[in-house]
């Protein structure tokens, strides 16, 4: 029996189409974008530098992205999808109570930020003024955050009582005030326990929600 072969990756390909095969390229170069920029920085990073640490040559950088700034918004992507599935996974173990499902989440996505340093570095510092098209998708990612608040604390709020754009409104200033808490924190020389820092983001938002779950 023959052996699978390689291509120039040193990926096997066979059974694995074109697209297929595209598609892990990509992966590999976002993986290396995440480690480069969350590393040493978007500014300073080269095509090369991201080619040389997914393996790759250059011909298939452009087989996938324009240009770096193309390569930062999907490394953007990747890790505040990270950060937004992990509040959503602390929450969902709180079951139905609002203050355990807003310690979980806030507990999830402090711990995401200190674990992996590379994240809160690309989603806090280096998409902040790139250009117009990054503008846009942070603001969209902040926009993934407020719907991803309002999961979290829609079990314990009748909706009805309150208009939508009261809560998203509310959802809104929440996201605000965690992200700031968290650039400050990662920024900070003397860092604070992350007990206390999650401590300080909970009293914020037991204060808001307390008003839409009055039990």
């Amino acid at each position: 029996m023959s052996s699978p072969r390689l291509d120039e990756t040193g990926r096997t390909y066979r059974g694995a189409g074109p697209r297929q095969r595209q598609e892990e390229r990509r992966a590999r170069l976002v993986d290396a974008a995440v480690e480069v920029f969350g590393t040493s920085g978007y500014r300073s990073a080269t095509v090369e530098k991201i080619c040389a640490t997914a393996g790759l040559t250059k011909r298939y950088f452009y087989e996938s992205f324009d240009d770096s700034e193309a390569l930062l918004l999907a490394a953007y992507a990747s890790v505040t999808d990270r950060l937004r599935d992990s509040v959503l996974r602390g929450a969902g173990d709180g079951g139905a109570d609002l203050d355990a499902r807003v310690r979980g989440a806030l507990t999830a996505f402090f711990r995401s930020v200190a674990d992996d340093p590379r994240i809160p570095r690309i989603a806090f510092q280096e998409v902040l003024g790139v250009g117009p098209e990054v503008d846009a998708a942070y603001r969209r990612v902040t926009r993934s955050f407020v719907d991803a608040v309002l999961v979290v604390i829609g079990p314990a709020v009748d909706r009805a009582a309150f208009p939508e754009f009261h809560l998203r409104t509310l959802a809104t200033g929440l996201v605000g005030a965690v992200l700031m808490i968290a650039q400050q924190w990662v920024l900070s020389e003397n860092r604070q326990p992350i007990e206390t820092v999650i401590a300080s983001a909970h009293t914020i938002l037991s204060a808001v929600l307390g008003e839409l779950d009055p039990t």
